[in-house]
């Protein structure tokens, strides 16, 4: 099965790497939507048009399974992309609120503003049952983005966002947003605080609902915004040179 990942830009790459270490096969589109980055910044009629000129664009080019490697692409469009490509595989990105809401009564979520203002995340906080922070990161993505695979000035800016909470009311973080994925083992040293990732529960839901992989493993690159596709191709050759060895 094809498969596309797709994101704003360096975030979904971290879905993408994990995958690859974890199946050392199979061949994978990565969209990397710069022209619109970071997704959290637009409003939700955008993001939904956008977002069906990718798929379409990805289904051209083959994609059987679409990942949408963007918690906030997922709150505001999954449910629609699901209707209108009904012949594809949709699988979505959430923060791990279940499995953080378990271990800790006490969370500090890292997301999008577009992403805490969806009834699809409310949903999800409701049913969590226990106290959240919710600081304001959205000025974050951009960092990452910016700078990757460089994270020294969206690492300061994590900490000035963190250190506003109280200490006693960090508790463990959950990261919201695939480009803070990069961020999370700097916090994790920082503040000594748990850290959940949703990308390891995208992962198995690839695998499970995608398997069998198979072949060398390839990352085919597209990039919306020509100017960013000499940083992507260097990304994707660190991941798959990492993979071989």
């Amino acid at each position: 099965m094809k498969i596309a990942i797709a994101d704003s830009g360096a975030g979904g790459l971290f879905v993408a790497k994990k995958l690859l270490e974890r199946t050392r096969a199979g061949k994978i589109i990565y969209f990397a939507d710069t022209a619109h980055s970071p997704y959290g910044s637009l409003s939700e009629r955008v993001l939904t048009r956008v977002m069906r000129r990718n798929c379409a664009e990805m289904a051209e080019r083959g994609a059987q399974a679409i990942v949408l490697a963007c918690n906030t692409a997922t709150a505001v469009c999954i449910d629609d992309l699901r209707r209108e490509f009904g012949h594809i595989v949709f699988i979505g990105t959430e923060p791990a609120i279940r499995p953080a809401a378990a271990a800790c009564c006490t969370l500090t979520v890292m997301a999008t503003p577009l992403t805490l203002a969806q009834p699809r995340f409310a949903a999800l906080l409701a049913r969590s049952g226990v106290r959240v922070n919710a600081p304001d990161c959205s000025s974050l993505a951009r960092l990452v983005e910016r700078d990757f695979p460089d994270m020294t000035a969206a690492e300061r800016e994590a900490e000035r966002i963190l250190s506003r909470v109280p200490r006693g009311e960090l508790g463990a973080v959950v990261i919201g947003c695939t480009h803070y994925s990069w961020l999370a083992p700097f916090i994790k040293k920082r503040f000594g605080c748990s850290v959940f990732d949703g990308a390891d529960g995208v992962v198995s839901n690839i695998v499970r609902k995608c398997a069998p992989f198979c072949g060398a493993a390839d990352i085919e690159l597209v990039v919306t915004d020509p100017a960013d596709r000499a940083k992507y191709e260097r990304a994707a050759a660190r991941i798959l040179d990492g993979i071989s060895r």
